[in-house]
């Protein structure tokens, strides 16, 4: 109906004060990649794969090739025996007993059925002197003797005591010298094993015979052709030599595990294919690097 000034009602519009405007959704705008914008791991990619593999095989590299190192050149103390009466066999026996001390047990046998020297009577004397660079632990004044180019020696009388074996019944007397040094007389690895038997000056009558003895896990594994074993057991070896004319000079006897070193050169070669494989896939991802930075 018609209100009082005959009109007809007005129809609002959205711009009429008062009146709830509903805003119109935009869309966000879309981004398109441009070559300028790809993603560094887009564009370096390739180069972080090959970097990485390449690392990855440096790193088997490493663990396959050996590292078995060359071993020092062993030391021994020289011996000298001073007997009024025939010695059937000096025994020379060396212990590391820890990292920085090695002990050294020198046994001195008499012939079987000789009568066993009195007690506290000069019948054999010891002389033990350590190599230039290393030094007893402990020694006894009055025993000891130093010399001006620092070579020491200790003096012992032994004495001997009734020893009983399958051949009949001798006399036997001991005496221990501790050293201050790593690796004294003898050193081994997988690989290689090497040892001295020490030089001895013998005055007396007979030819004693010298057993040098180490302690060598698996002895019997190393081919000792130059110096050959008087007896390999499973965890030390001897070897035996005559004390001819009163002298004999020290002896180094050199092992060699063949079938270890067999396995070491198979692993020296696949090292070095592995490692040329690394190389590869190295200057690869260099080269990538730089074609991405020139993108």
């Amino acid at each position: 109906m018609p209100d009082q000034a005959g009109q007809q009602p007005g129809v609002l519009h959205p711009n009429v004060s008062g009146s709830t405007e509903v805003p119109e959704s935009r869309a966000a705008p879309e981004r398109h990649p441009t070559g300028s914008g790809r993603s560094w791991w887009k564009k370096y990619r390739t180069a972080i794969i090959l970097a990485a593999i390449s690392l990855v095989l440096f790193l088997v590299t490493a663990g396959l090739y050996p590292s078995t190192a060359q071993l020092p050149v062993p030391l021994a103390s020289p011996l000298a025996l001073q007997a009024t009466r025939p010695v059937a066999s000096i025994t020379y026996e060396v212990d590391q007993i820890s990292s920085s001390v090695a002990e050294m047990k020198i046994t001195i046998l008499l012939p079987v059925g000789a009568p066993i020297p009195p007690a506290n009577t000069p019948a054999v004397g010891l002389v033990v002197s350590p190599p230039i660079g290393t030094s007893f632990t402990t020694c006894p004044a009055q025993a000891c003797k130093s010399e001006p180019n620092g070579v020491s020696s200790w003096k012992v009388l032994l004495a001997f005591r009734p020893f009983t074996s399958p051949n009949g019944t001798s006399g036997i007397a001991f005496a221990d010298f501790f050293v201050r040094a790593h690796g004294f007389g003898g050193t081994y690895n997988d690989v290689n094993a090497s040892v001295v038997a020490p030089a001895v000056i013998y005055h007396g009558s007979g030819t004693p015979t010298l057993l040098t003895q180490y302690n060598i896990p698996d002895a019997a594994k190393y081919d000792w052709s130059v110096f050959p074993l008087e007896f390999a057991g499973p965890t030390f070896a001897t070897w035996s030599e005559p004390v001819t004319s009163g002298q004999i000079a020290a002896r180094v006897a050199d092992g060699t595990d063949f079938a270890n070193q067999g396995k070491d050169n198979y692993h020296t070669f696949l090292a070095g294919v592995i490692l040329g494989l690394a190389g590869g896939a190295l200057l690869t991802a260099l080269q990538e690097t730089l074609d991405a930075n020139k993108k």
